[in-house]
């Protein structure tokens, strides 16, 4: 009996490992085929983050202008008021204000090099000491002397060379649009035509599957992308009215990067901190260190604000993902394709939450449903209840003494 029992061990060791192997050749032909058809993967990843920020507005213009094309239209043309706008006011601006930045930090270096130097200084005598013969001026000197001098001239010309390929991003933001318009048109109705292929009896899981990612892609691009690139758009009175220069810019910054759950408003707050490190605050007159701590403390109250008051009546804690799993999302997409794979990287994540989740709910009613068949099988199988007597027929005798009484 224990060699019976260790030989099927044995076997289910087996096939899980043969399992596990074919699962691993899948996603390495998967990550192949998805590397060459990489142009088409990101138009249509682009345009379901189109679709998903603006397909809540589309179904609620719907009701009142009772045409989803004329809903779609209206999104259409502001979406396109709102880019001229802001390529006309926002991004000389920001251009401005990065080349005032790089400037500003370029002309200060000198400065910082002599501070860190006097900081440098007791450590240089201790090590000359022990006969370690290093020299922090000379290590200072080498990497500065490494850093290319940045002026704003330097920008607009890389902006011009971009401006050369205006063809293949035409090309890139032609296809968006029109893939974006047929998915926030016709979006319900081909996933009804997917399920539709598939037999009829799982009908009940692709439904629930599919409303469930819908709910959590919408709970990421409409929540996250809306309230991050919201509170980036906050910030910029705040750093306004505590005196920060490049406002606008580091407003920007950090709204990008409130996109990214977990780390994205640490990493966000950075470029503010170096702004003010470099040239303080003109409305908070105080020390340099003191600013820097006063502005970290109003970003964390202003951040937990919108985490724990605006964000759960917005969109709810519909996620689901674990912290370390929003990471470990988050380095692959970067590994994948940078920074369009860190914001795709959550929602991909999210996909595959619900689609374990419901596969294990599908099992376990599955599993229910064979436990009460078994159960119904068992009181099928006990004993019948006993039969009534056989009643014998009367005999003439018998049926005239009844008569008789």
């Amino acid at each position: 009996m224990n060699e019976h029992n260790r030989g099927d061990r044995m076997l289910t060791l087996q096939r899980q490992l043969i399992v596990l192997v074919l699962g691993l050749i899948a996603i390495l032909l998967l990550y192949q085929v998805c590397s060459y058809f990489s142009d088409i993967l990101r138009i249509f990843g682009i345009s379901i983050l189109f679709s998903y920020l603006f397909i809540g507005l589309v179904d609620w213009l719907q009701k009142y202008l009772h045409s989803r094309v004329f809903a779609v239209l209206v999104i259409y043309a502001g979406v396109v008021f709102g880019t001229v706008i802001g390529a006309v006011l926002v991004v000389p601006a920001i251009m401005t204000q990065i080349s005032q930045l790089l400037s500003t930090t370029y002309d200060q270096l000198p400065a910082w090099i002599e501070n860190i130097t006097a900081l440098l200084t007791p450590i240089e005598h201790r090590l000359n000491a022990a006969q370690i013969q290093v020299k922090a001026i000379d290590i200072l000197q080498g990497v500065v002397a490494s850093i290319p001098h940045i002026d704003s001239g330097m920008l607009f010309s890389r902006m011009s060379d971009v401006a050369v390929s205006t063809m293949t991003w035409t090309v890139y933001g032609l296809s968006i649009l029109v893939v974006s318009f047929y998915f926030m048109l016709d979006g319900y109705r081909m996933k009804n035509a997917i399920i539709r292929l598939f037999p009829k009896r799982h009908d009940t899981f692709l439904y629930g599957m599919t409303s469930e990612i819908d709910k959590s892609l919408q709970a990421f691009f409409r929540g996250q992308i809306v309230l991050g690139l919201g509170f980036g758009a906050f910030m910029v009175p705040v750093f306004s009215l505590l005196g920060i220069h490049y406002a606008l810019l580091l407003g920007v910054v950090l709204g990008i990067w409130e996109i990214i759950p977990v780390i994205g408003s640490t990493i966000g707050l950075v470029p503010a901190i170096i702004a003010v490190a470099i040239d303080g605050m003109d409305n908070v007159p105080v020390n340099r260190i003191t600013q820097v701590i006063i502005l970290f403390l109003v970003f964390q109250g202003l951040q937990w604000l919108k985490d724990n008051i605006v964000a759960p009546r917005y969109m709810g804690n519909v996620i689901g993902l674990h912290p370390v799993i929003i990471f470990l999302a988050i380095m692959l997409g970067a590994k994948v394709d940078g920074m369009l794979g860190i914001i795709f990287a959550i929602p991909v994540a999210c996909v595959i939450n619900v689609l374990a989740n419901q596969i294990r709910h599908e099992h376990a009613l599955d599993a229910a449903k064979e436990a009460g068949h078994l159960a119904s099988e068992s009181t099928d199988l006990s004993p019948p209840p006993s039969a009534p007597p056989e009643v014998l027929p009367k005999t003439p005798v018998e049926r005239s003494a009844e008569l008789t009484t």
